[in-house]
């Protein structure tokens, strides 16, 4: 773009040659041009620093500067300006390094006319002007170049640093996962993890070593499917569904099936492990196998209903010999007077006296019967037993102990309510045992008939009134109808379909002859409640 007024530095300093320029410019283009003077390279240096020109003519023999290092000082001065380089010589060579050194034109001295310099000077700013506008794009584009080129090596140091972070992070997981699959490797207790939909996603060599199959063969299959007998799925599925759905730990038992077909009964403890957003992710199993620990359980049950029912048999043994011993001799009398009575009578002998004293000692004898039943039902109050401090709590948990493995084999659950500050009490232990548990089987066994989930047997005990100490056993089973309530305790009396139906009326017996109570009652809501009371000792 060439400016309405043209600014021109003429650095001339031979006189005539300045006035043949300035006339030439005058009469091309009269007023348009302003010519500024300076004879000397100094004076016109001072001159572009101090005013702004739209145009330099050079001379190249100055005074003070001569050659093409005048043309450069001028440049250093301003950098913006363009020079057109004023020679008196025909000289190509030169005129190529005046320009490659920075001038945009070369012109001769007294061949230039007017509209030749005119014509220069308007082509030299516009070149100018281009050259400006061009370095300008230039550094602007090398400026933008280098601003995109910073901010993708920013991002692909970044990304980088990013991809750099994963790879540390994987390795960090891939240790971990090792470390953790490592661990669990070493762990006896069978360890699973399934997904939402039941399939399998990992299990440790315990599992593995149980079931025979390896986890690169089982993964991503159906854990109901492939690992447990038909008859259970089901249930265990809706232990899985309930799970999953509240998040809460879970426990349940079920079969193992391994790939040989064989089964293990597995003891397992569930819980659950959450996502980023707080969903219920997996179900991890821990179980132990029980097969073993269970079947020893059963025999040891069996060994101790065998046991009891042998010690049953001994106790209505020696009962049974002790009751026929002492009752022989009243029924030999009561069947000697009947037969003297049927003698009289038969003989239509008229002695009714005889007859009267016969029937009367029929009576006498019938009462000393009755009399060594009830001597043979409360023997055992009469026997002298040691007795010593204990803790009632501290007992039943021991009859737990002992009824835990018979309540497991029925599916019978037992709580325990047990009052914490109890007086300790002095009674015989093995026979107080030997009533509490009584009491606990009779509970347990009172409730085949009702849903497994439903089997429940709770202990309670409490502070009585009157000093006393108050044991409760409550089962949720059919209950008592209210005239067996008080029966129960009838010796020989007995609801089961086995059973000799002693073993309440002896229970009854050793809590009465420890100075306590035996009562039953219907429980609510359904079942029946088994309690008695025993003095405490003072405190």
């Amino acid at each position: 773009m060439i400016p309405a007024s043209i600014r021109i530095l003429l650095v001339e300093d031979n006189p005539a040659d300045a006035r043949l320029v300035e006339l030439g410019l005058v009469e091309t283009d009269s007023g348009r041009f302003r010519v500024t003077r300076a004879e000397r390279l100094s004076e016109a240096l001072g001159l572009l620093r101090e005013n702004a020109y739209d145009a330099v003519l050079l001379d190249l023999s100055l005074t003070d500067s001569h050659g093409l290092d005048t043309v450069s000082r001028v440049i250093e001065a301003d950098p913006a300006v363009p020079i057109i380089v004023l020679s008196g010589l025909h000289d190509t060579e030169l005129a190529l390094q005046a320009v490659q050194s920075g001038a945009q034109d070369y012109l001769v001295k007294g061949e230039s006319g007017g509209e030749l310099i005119s014509r220069s000077v308007r082509y030299a700013i516009q070149r100018k002007h281009a050259e400006t506008e061009l370095r300008r794009a230039h550094d602007e584009l090398e400026r933008r170049v280098a601003e995109r080129t910073a901010d993708l090596l920013e991002t692909n140091t970044r990304l980088q640093r990013e991809i750099e972070s994963r790879h540390r992070a994987e390795d960090v997981l891939r240790e971990e996962h090792g470390f953790i699959s490592a661990v669990l490797d070493t762990l006896d207790a069978l360890v699973v993890v399934l997904d939402r939909g039941g399939r399998i996603v990992s299990f440790n060599r315990a599992f593995a070593e149980t079931t025979g199959y390896a986890l690169a063969e089982a993964h991503g299959e159906d854990f109901w499917s492939l690992f447990l007998v038909p008859e259970e799925a089901k249930p265990v599925l809706a232990v899985f569904d309930a799970l999953t759905a509240s998040g809460r730990p879970s426990r349940n038992e079920n079969r193992l099936r391994a790939r040989d077909g064989a089964t293990r009964l597995i003891a397992w403890s569930n819980t659950v492990l959450h996502g980023e957003r707080g969903e219920v992710a997996y179900a991890i199993g821990t179980g132990i196998d029980i097969t073993e620990r269970r079947q020893a359980e059963d025999r040891e049950r069996q060994r101790l209903l065998e046991i009891a029912h042998v010690a049953r048999l001994s106790t209505m043994g020696e009962m049974a010999t002790e009751l026929a011993h002492e009752i022989n001799q009243p029924l030999t009398a009561i069947a000697a007077y009947s037969d003297a009575c049927v003698r009289q009578l038969r003989s239509g002998s008229s002695h009714q006296e005889e007859i009267i004293e016969a029937l009367e000692r029929i009576g006498t004898q019938a009462r000393r019967a009755g009399e060594i039943i009830r001597r043979v039902r409360s023997y055992v109050r009469k026997e002298e037993s040691p007795r010593t401090r204990m803790d009632i709590n501290e007992l039943v948990r021991e009859v737990v102990h002992l009824a835990e493995a018979e309540a497991r084999w029925r599916g019978v659950g037992i709580e325990l309510d047990l009052a914490g500050t109890l007086p300790p009490l002095t009674a015989d232990r093995i026979l107080i045992e030997q009533v509490l548990l009584n009491l606990v089987r009779n509970a347990i066994e009172a409730m085949d008939d009702v849903a497994p989930d439903e089997r429940r047997v709770l202990i309670r005990t409490s502070a009585g009134g009157d000093a006393a100490i108050e044991v409760a056993v409550r089962d949720s089973g059919p209950g008592l109808a209210p005239e067996l309530v008080e029966q129960v305790f009838t010796p020989f009396f007995t609801t089961k379909p086995s059973g000799m139906g002693l073993g309440l009326s002896i229970s009854q017996s050793i809590v009465e002859a420890h100075g306590g109570r035996l009562w039953a009652a219907a429980n609510e809501p359904c079942g029946a409640v088994f309690q008695f009371s025993l003095p405490a000792d003072a405190r």
